[in-house]
C-alpha cells in the first residue's frame, strides 16, 4: 500500500513537472511582415519553384560548355608475355635469286603510349540555338519563380487577414454569450422574485444555450484556420501562434494606374513575353539549321617500345595531326522547310497568346476595381450598422433594467449587434483581401 502511495506521488510530481515546463512554452507572435519572411523561407511551392530555376541555370552551364574546346589525355602500357614470330625476308641469292627468309620477333616486349586530343566547336548552328534556348529558358524560370513569389506572398497576406477574421468571430460569438449569460441571469433573478414569467426564463436560457454552441462552432473554425495559417508558412503544427498585428485604418482606395504600368510590373506578363522571344529564337534557329557546322581538332601522340626491362629507347615515335572540319547540310527530306514554317506558325500563337493575356489582364483589373468600390461601400454601411446595433443594446438593456421592455426584445437586440460586429468584420476582410488582389494585379507591392 505504501507503494502504492509513493508511485502516485511520483505520478502527481512528474505531472506537475509537465505542467510547469508547458506554461514556460510560450506562444510564438507574428506580425504581418514576420509571417510573410516565415511563408517565402519554407513555403514548400515557393520551394520547388525556386529549384526549377536553380535547374534552369545548370541547363545553361551545360549548354556552355559547347563553346568550350574538349580535351583529353591518353596512356597506355602493354606487357608482351610471348614473341610475334614472323617470317621475314631478310636477304637474296647474289644474282637476283629467291628472297631468303628468317623467323623474326616483329613485337617488343614493352610498349608505352601517350596522346592529348583537343576538339574545339567553331560553328555550329544548333550549339548556337541551344545556348540561346537555354538562355531564354533560364530567364522564364527566374519570372515564373517571381510570379509565384507575388502570388504566395498574396495569399499569405489573405489568410493572415482571415485567421484575424475567425478569431474576431470567436471574440464577438464569446462576447454575446457573455450578454446572454447575464439577460438569462437578470430573468431567473425576476422570476424567482416573481417579477418575469416562466417562459421568458426558458426562453432566455435557449438563447444563451444556443449562443454556447455557435461560440464553439466559431472556435472549431478558428482552430482549423490556425491549421492553414500554420501549414502556409512551415510552421510547426503544435507551435502556439499569437498574431500581433495591429492592422489601424484601412488603406484608401488606389488611384487606377496606367495599363503598361500595370504590365512593366506583372512578373506573370513578363513570361510571356519572354516565351514569346522564345518563339523568335526558334525562328531563327531553323533558319540557321542551313548553315554549315565547322569545327577544328588536334592530336599529339608520344610512343616508346623497350625488350627485357627497358621500357623505353629501343623504339621511340612522335605523331601530331591538325584537322579542320566542315559539315555542309545539302538535303533533309524537306525537314528543315517545315521547321522554319512550324517556327513562324508558333511566334504567331505566341503574339496572339500575349494579346489574349493583356486584355485579360485589363478586363480583370476594371472588374477589381468595380468591385473594390462596393466593397468599401459595403464597409461604410456596415460600420454604420454596427453603431446603431451597439447603442440599440446599450438602450434596451437600460430599458429592460427598468422593466420598459422584455427579455424577448434584448435578446434580439444582442443578436443584432452580433450579426452587426460580423458583417462588420466580413466587410473589412473582403476589402482587404481585394485590395491585396488590386496590389498583386497592378503590382503596386513589388515595384
Amino acid at each position: 500500500m505504501r507503494h502504492n502511495t509513493l508511485a502516485y506521488k511520483i505520478f502527481l510530481l512528474a505531472l506537475f513537472v509537465m505542467r510547469v515546463s508547458s506554461a514556460n512554452i510560450q506562444a510564438e507572435e507574428y506580425d504581418l511582415t514576420a509571417y510573410l519572411v516565415k511563408v517565402e523561407q519554407n513555403n514548400p511551392d515557393l520551394a520547388l519553384v525556386a529549384k526549377e530555376t536553380a535547374l534552369a541555370k545548370t541547363g545553361v552551364t551545360q549548354v556552355r560548355a559547347s563553346f568550350l574546346p574538349s580535351v583529353g589525355l591518353q596512356g597506355g602500357y602493354t606487357r608482351n608475355l610471348t614473341d610475334d614470330m614472323r617470317s621475314t625476308p631478310v636477304a637474296s641469292v647474289p644474282g637476283g635469286g629467291p628472297l631468303v627468309y628468317r623467323d623474326l620477333d616483329s613485337n617488343y616486349d614493352n610498349e608505352l603510349t601517350l596522346g592529348i586530343g583537343v576538339n574545339q566547336t567553331l560553328f555550329d548552328a544548333g550549339t548556337i540555338t541551344n545556348y540561346s534556348r537555354a538562355r531564354q529558358g533560364q530567364k522564364i524560370r527566374e519570372s515564373s519563380l517571381e510570379a509565384a513569389r507575388q502570388n504566395i506572398r498574396c495569399a499569405a497576406q489573405k489568410i493572415y487577414a482571415q485567421t484575424r477574421l475567425v478569431l474576431s468571430i470567436v471574440e464577438i460569438r464569446e462576447a454575446s454569450e457573455r450578454l446572454s449569460h447575464d439577460v438569462y441571469q437578470s430573468t431567473e433573478r425576476k422570476y424567482r422574485a416573481g417579477a418575469d414569467t416562466e417562459l421568458n426564463l426558458l426562453m432566455a436560457e435557449v438563447d444563451w444555450k444556443t449562443k454556447i454552441t455557435a461560440t464553439a462552432e466559431a472556435r472549431k473554425n478558428a482552430e482549423l484556420a490556425l491549421l492553414v495559417f500554420r501549414n502556409l508558412a512551415g510552421i510547426p503544427l503544435s507551435q502556439d501562434v499569437t498574431l500581433t498585428e495591429s492592422f489601424g485604418a484601412l488603406p484608401a482606395i488606389p488611384e487606377s494606374p496606367a495599363l503598361e504600368s500595370v504590365l512593366a510590373g506583372r512578373s506573370d506578363y513578363r513570361s510571356l513575353m519572354l516565351s514569346r522571344e522564345l518563339s523568335d529564337i526558334e525562328h531563327r534557329a531553323a533558319l540557321l539549321s542551313f548553315m554549315p557546322a565547322v569545327s577544328a581538332s588536334f592530336s599529339y601522340a608520344l610512343g616508346s617500345m623497350g625488350n627485357g626491362s627497358s621500357l623505353v629507347g629501343d623504339y621511340d615515335i612522335s605523331l601530331s595531326k591538325l584537322s579542320l572540319n566542315v559539315n555542309i547540310p545539302l538535303f533533309a527530306g524537306g525537314y528543315r522547310l517545315a521547321r522554319v514554317a512550324a517556327a513562324r506558325i508558333e511566334q504567331e500563337k505566341a503574339h496572339i497568346a500575349l494579346a489574349q493575356n493583356r486584355n485579360k489582364i485589363e478586363s480583370a483589373l476594371l472588374e477589381l476595381r468595380l468591385r473594390l468600390d462596393e466593397a468599401a461601400q459595403r464597409l461604410e454601411s456596415a460600420r454604420l450598422i454596427e453603431e446603431t446595433a451597439q447603442r440599440a443594446v446599450s438602450l434596451s438593456q437600460s430599458a429592460y433594467a427598468n422593466g420598459l421592455i422584455t427579455q424577448l426584445t434584448v435578446a434580439e437586440t444582442i443578436n443584432r449587434l452580433g450579426e452587426a460586429q460580423l458583417g462588420l468584420s466580413s466587410a473589412i476582410f473582403e476589402y482587404r483581401s481585394l485590395y491585396y488582389d488590386w496590389e498583386l494585379a497592378t503590382g503596386m507591392q513589388f515595384n
